[in-house]
């Protein structure tokens, strides 16, 4: 079987559960041809450009302009019609990358590029079977469309709202979750990992994911944390967000802070969620899965409208975080540190809403949906 996956470079998320899916078939079904394209680059620069640079800059300096159209494409209105059409236009653009693949099933993390095969499909200038997987805690107008075969969600009433509120049929969508590496569900224990990184699974650890923050802001938030005269120790990654690693660098020599633990990009952060007791972090969906798959608490610091804000709404809805403001936002979270029976709730809720076969079970799908026959 070959099996394409498309992923995008809009936020790092997509890529993250492509990357899963990916690792999960190679290890499951060597026989398998996996290829993982980003479908915006495959059709073209300029419209790679415009897309994900158009997305992180409303986003970033906009965010209520991108909040309102968020949530006015999200209606059955003309704008959101228009969305649509101009993604199908683009559809032609990925044949010639599909056709070079020839797979017998497509896997989808990004809404756009559903709305290009879906057209493809149904112009008949594709016979490949198309699974949409939607990579946040909330479902959109966007990724609805007709020639799709299965849609992946992230837990069940997403799966109800694509049925009532878009019309999708229950025989097309699948709760499965949203995939991750195997590593956030199982690791080694926390006192192996502490002394692997030489810290102390005794003293209370908070894990800033600081990379996708101002850089103002996030430092007047680790002050204030970093001050405090209890026992307490912080992981603060930056990713490569060189700018903020010299800023926290600078920030905690300044402080004398030997409470900090400064890294930039690293390819474990598993291994620090494993150790940490919450995590301060912005509500991207990749984020938020792996870190319910690691049975961490989060903080939510800051979140943009959108698809953030709805998986904030998730997640207190069902109190696996906490909504932390700048200005008492340290204080909070020291609070539900000296509050373990919530710490423990909160602990068991996201281990309830982990989804840790996910990537097997998207595969499975596949697998299952190329032995059916077309209708």
């Amino acid at each position: 079987m070959n099996v394409l996956i498309f992923t995008a470079s809009t936020g790092g998320g997509h890529k993250r559960a492509a990357a899963a899916i990916e690792a999960k078939i190679r290890s499951l079904s060597p026989e398998t041809n996996v290829t993982v394209i980003d479908g915006m680059k495959a059709i073209g620069k300029v419209y790679d450009t415009t897309i994900c640079k158009g997305y992180h800059i409303m986003a970033t300096k906009t965010p209520a302009v991108y909040g309102k159209l968020y949530k006015l494409t999200d209606k059955n209105v003309s704008f959101s019609k228009l969305l649509t059409k101009s993604n199908e236009m683009m559809a032609t653009e990925l044949l010639d990358v599909i056709e070079e693949n020839d797979p017998d099933v497509i896997i989808i993390c990004h809404s756009f590029i559903t709305n290009m095969v879906s057209r493809l499909k149904e112009k008949g200038k594709l016979n490949v079977k198309a699974i949409s997987l939607i990579t946040d805690y909330d479902t959109h107008r966007s990724y609805v469309s007709p020639y799709i075969d299965a849609f992946v969600v992230a837990e069940p009433q997403m799966a109800e709202k694509l049925c009532q509120a878009y019309g999708v049929a229950e025989s097309k969508v699948y709760p499965l979750g949203i995939p991750t590496f195997d590593r956030f569900s199982v690791s080694e224990t926390k006192e192996e990992l502490c002394k692997r990184e030489r810290l102390d699974p005794a003293i209370p650890t908070v894990l800033m994911m600081a990379g996708s923050f101002g850089v103002t802001g996030v430092l007047d938030f680790y002050e204030q944390l970093a001050a405090t005269d209890e026992p307490l120790q912080i992981i603060v990654i930056t990713g490569r967000n060189i700018r903020l690693f010299d800023h926290f660098d600078r920030k905690i020599q300044e402080l004398g802070a030997k409470n900090t633990k400064l890294l930039y990009f690293v390819d474990n952060v598993d291994d620090y969620m494993h150790i940490a007791d919450v995590i301060v972090t912005k509500p991207g969906g990749l984020t938020v899965t792996e870190s319910i798959a690691c049975g961490l608490p989060m903080a939510i610091y800051s979140a943009f409208p959108g698809q953030e804000a709805d998986n904030v709404t998730f997640l207190l809805n069902h109190n696996a975080a906490v909504l932390v403001d700048k200005e008492d936002g340290a204080q909070e979270i020291l609070s539900l540190l000296h509050s373990p029976e919530q710490l423990r709730e909160m602990k068991e809720n996201c281990k309830r809403l982990a989804h840790p076969n996910a990537a097997e079970d998207i595969f499975r799908l596949a697998q299952k949906l190329c032995k059916e026959p077309d209708v």
